[in-house]
């Protein structure tokens, strides 16, 4: 830890203040540092610090939420929400957490996946994040330039879900409950496209609620899951369908951390 920091940590004892140990991840930092009112912040990752001198521990990464449960699991719900290392690596697994949600009723909000489709169709690596491994199959010639890929047990293929705008709800789970969630509604320009690091959103809009906040707390609550956590989807007919759901924070949480962080520890408190 720096120097500098050590000090700031001493100063908010002191202080009586609620220091906050945060994922170390530079762009969302900033945006958070920015932006945090009445909470001291630092930024590190878990294992490079000694995490029990912190008032809050707030992962932004699923790497210091693995940490997290090898190493702190008595902390959850001291000082931190965590899903478990079971929960985590299920959500990580694209193919298995559509399985399991079909297995749990939830077929009818979500899209139909490794069948036979007519073009375009989704190619998927199972284990992935911000749109790296996934491709849109639109013509036979991209079938034979992803031959390997689309044989591998690595990958999966999904139905092509139509529309320009997707959404990200951003919630925390605790007992149960969905006790925060806001949701941000991306516009992508005409045609078709991955979202990710290689395809921003042209423009977005933000809600403080999702008119599917039961249906998605249902599906947590199968999940047995507890912590923060995003659930991409789009809206097709009335219906959200779920395309993952990411064990982690979402970049765009950092538009309302203050709303959210406070809702992380009133939820620690209930513990």
């Amino acid at each position: 830890m720096k120097w500098t920091d050590t000090i700031r940590l001493t100063q908010s004892r002191l202080q009586r203040k609620t220091s906050v140990l945060f994922s170390r991840k530079d762009d969302w930092n900033q945006l958070i540092g920015e932006s945090l009112i009445g909470y001291v912040p630092f930024c590190y990752d878990f294992a490079s610090v000694n995490v029990n001198r912190y008032s809050v521990l707030f992962p932004l990464t699923v790497h210091d939420s693995m940490e997290f449960n090898r190493h702190h699991r008595h902390l959850h719900g001291v000082s931190a929400l965590v899903p478990t290392t079971d929960v985590i690596e299920l959500c990580k697994d694209k193919l298995t957490l559509m399985q399991r949600l079909n297995e749990y009723g939830f077929g009818e909000h979500l899209p139909a996946y490794n069948q036979t489709f007519d073009y375009p169709y989704m190619l998927k690596r199972r284990h992935s994040a911000f749109g790296k491994g996934t491709n849109i199959i639109a013509s036979p010639s991209d079938e034979e330039e992803h031959a390997s890929d689309l044989a591998a047990d690595t990958h999966m293929t999904q139905e092509h879900l139509p529309g320009t705008e997707e959404y990200a709800t951003h919630a925390i789970m605790a007992h149960g409950r969905i006790v925060f969630s806001r949701t941000v509604k991306y516009f992508f320009p005409p045609g078709l496209y991955v979202k990710g690091s290689q395809c921003f959103a042209s423009r977005r809009e933000t809600f403080e609620r999702t008119p599917f906040i039961e249906i998605f707390e249902l599906m947590l609550r199968s999940l047995n899951y507890e912590g923060i956590c995003c659930l991409d989807y789009k809206i097709i007919d009335g219906k959200p369908k779920l395309m993952e759901i990411n064990p982690r924070f979402g970049a765009t949480m950092t538009l309302f951390i203050n709303e959210a962080l406070q809702a992380y520890e009133e939820a620690i408190a209930s513990f």
